[in-house]
């Protein structure tokens, strides 16, 4: 089997959910991006995977980091 490479974005996307209780909007961070989407389905699927892209040194980028070893994504 063939290793799967994509180059792109690697994201978060903030999401609705809900108000606090001082009645602030709440938003739940997301992992995101097509090419890693894809990726992880390929990953499921027995195919080798890897990603080639750039995240920042903060909490935002060191879920995204996370979030790849989690799905097996090189």
């Amino acid at each position: 089997m063939k290793n799967v490479v994509a180059i792109g974005e690697l994201l978060i996307d903030f999401t609705y959910n809900g108000k606090s209780a001082q009645g602030n909007t709440l938003f739940e961070a997301n992992p995101g991006g097509a090419p890693c989407n894809v990726l992880a389905m390929l990953n499921k699927l027995g195919h080798p995977t890897a990603f080639t892209g750039k995240v920042g040194r903060d909490i935002f980028g060191l879920k995204l980091k996370a979030v790849l070893e989690e799905a097996g994504i090189d």
